[in-house]
């Protein structure tokens, strides 16, 4: 009998998740019969789907991040550009000129600002930077001319602060497990709608419907064998199973000495207690190497827990080791797992901080 097969939606990775989802509602909408007979399910199922893209966009990346990296790469470039001029500036022969650059120049490296630091930290630092060459080094700066130059550091370094500001307030008003709810119901809704389709099948005959359930048919059994590992010959493996989890970093902690004002915050060199669903921690080498790692908050550098660091793994949690000698900063947990042949990257929703 002609019907549409099961799926196991919920072990599919988000971005494999979002295309099947939007090819069937393009599949159903390019089909006039399906669009016609079955549109008051279609349109709460196109709803939740959008919200699913909505999630998944705020999930993968807040659309500010990319500023603030341009942003921090200009107040870089400007930065190092001033500690360049005034060094070649301090070689001239003309004495005013070269005690003004020595000036500056010994104002800047007093402050020793790092440009992989912590962006929190390297802003203060070159906002207390600016305050001294625009205030007790004016004249200094002026006779060199790099009074413009001033200008653009403090324009350049007010702007990375008001991105990031803008960013953390996106972060707080964000619904945690937003995209693990919209997925939930935008499954949901279409196995409801399948299930109609189905029974329409039973009672109205196959004629109507041939076309669209071979084609998701079709569909459904690429993305049992590319993302699931299932061959499509047995009845069992098709069946749903609805109450399998989202894969999902469900908590992190520290082992000891956990501060509860800020659960979050974690020691570097010191043990984190990890919990998952949804999948097991296996590399694309089968050990645990490039499985766990920590983003920096902004996505400037990528720092991978070694596997000799990682312990006590069982299906659903792991023990692993803060890299000793990582900044001190914001960090986003960060798993690539080949659990089931194919890659799939879970991060946890909240930033954590690393001292």
């Amino acid at each position: 009998m002609l019907e549409i097969d099961n799926l196991k939606l919920v072990n599919l990775p988000n971005g494999a998740h979002y295309t099947f989802h939007d090819n069937t509602i393009q599949r159903i909408k390019a089909n006039e019969t399906m669009r016609t007979k079955f549109a008051k399910l279609l349109t709460p199922y196109d709803a939740s789907f959008q919200t699913e893209d909505n999630a998944l966009k705020i999930s993968q990346k807040n659309f500010l991040s990319d500023e603030i990296l341009e942003t921090d790469k200009l107040r870089g470039d400007i930065l190092r550009s001033l500690k360049n001029t005034v060094k070649g500036m301090a070689m001239l022969p003309i004495a005013s000129l070269a005690e003004a650059a020595k000036i500056v120049a010994q104002n800047i490296k007093d402050y020793n600002i790092d440009p992989k630091a912590p962006m929190d930290k390297e802003t203060g630092l070159v906002k207390n930077l600016v305050t001294d060459l625009k205030e007790k080094n004016a004249a200094s700066i002026a006779t060199l001319g790099l009074t413009e130059v001033v200008e653009q550091l403090e324009a350049a370094n007010e702007k990375v602060n008001q991105l990031i500001e803008e960013r953390n307030n996106a972060y707080a008003t964000r619904e945690l497990g937003a995209l693990r709810n919209a997925r939930t119901k935008v499954d949901n809704a279409y196995r409801k709608l399948m299930q109609v389709i189905n029974a329409f099948i039973l009672v109205e005959g196959e004629t109507e419907y041939k076309t669209f359930v071979d084609q998701q048919n079709e569909s459904i059994k690429r993305y049992k064998l590319y993302y699931l590992g299932q061959k499509t010959n047995k009845k069992e493996d098709e069946e749903e199973e609805p109450t399998s989890p989202t894969p999902a970093i469900t908590a992190i902690y520290p082992k000891e000495g956990a501060d509860p004002e800020n659960p979050l915050l974690f020691r570097a060199g010191t043990q984190a207690i990890m919990e998952f669903e949804g999948f097991l921690l296996k590399g694309q080498d089968e050990t645990l190497e490039h499985v766990i790692a920590l983003v920096e908050e902004y996505g400037r550098f990528t720092e991978w827990i070694k596997a000799s660091a990682i312990s006590n793994v069982t299906d659903t949690s792991c023990e692993f080791t803060m890299v000793p000698d990582l900044a001190s900063g914001k960090y986003t947990v960060h798993i690539e797992t080949y659990d089931g042949g194919s890659p799939l990257v879970v991060e946890f929703p909240e930033l954590i901080t690393l001292e």
